[in-house]
């Protein structure tokens, strides 16, 4: 199937190649070959026809009106964050004898300043820091024992439009009683 449409389409090309060359030389010919091929040519050769190839069809393009309705509705693409996550501290990750935690998130693309999202850091789901632009920022005061931390990205609403997974990290403190 693939081989008679290739054939078909050598033939088309070879037809409208010998149609600019008819327009110069004004005589083609045609025969077959000793393996049974169909040859086209400009010059005669042994049972050769004279070939005439048959007129060109043309078409004018259809030409179709806009559609001004759909043009109107189109919406630009949703902006969507590939990758948001806490980059460190790792989970499950534990501090001895320290109050506050630097936090690194990883956001990919970068915040879209454009449509005023801004970061905001909940600490066991409260949140700690709100409206923030840095991705690179310390948590102060952290209590003893496990602490929950996930991170939000939020429209200038406060609506939620991406958060991270839920980080567990663990602040040992040592004990002031004895």
């Amino acid at each position: 199937m693939m081989s008679g449409m290739r054939n078909i389409l050598r033939t088309g090309f070879l037809i409208a190649t010998l149609v600019s060359i008819n327009i110069v030389s004004a005589e083609l010919y045609k025969g077959v070959d000793a393996q049974g091929n169909v040859v086209y040519s400009d010059k005669p050769f042994d049972a050769a026809e004279k070939f005439i190839p048959p007129p060109l069809s043309v078409m004018d393009a259809v030409k179709a009106k806009p559609d001004e309705a759909k043009a109107v509705e189109e919406k630009p693409a949703e902006f969507k964050y590939i990758n948001f996550d806490i980059a460190s501290p790792k989970n499950n990750q534990t501090f001895q004898n320290v109050f506050d935690v630097m936090v690194s998130l990883k956001i990919r693309p970068e915040l879209n300043i454009a449509e005023n999202h801004r970061i905001w850091m909940l600490v066991n789901g409260k949140p700690v820091i709100k409206n923030i632009q840095n991705t690179s920022f310390k948590i102060k005061g952290l209590e003893r024992g496990a602490n929950e931390l996930q991170a939000q990205i939020r429209d200038e609403n406060g609506k939620v439009v991406v958060r991270t997974r839920t980080t567990v990290i663990f602040v040992h403190q040592a004990s002031v009683y004895r």
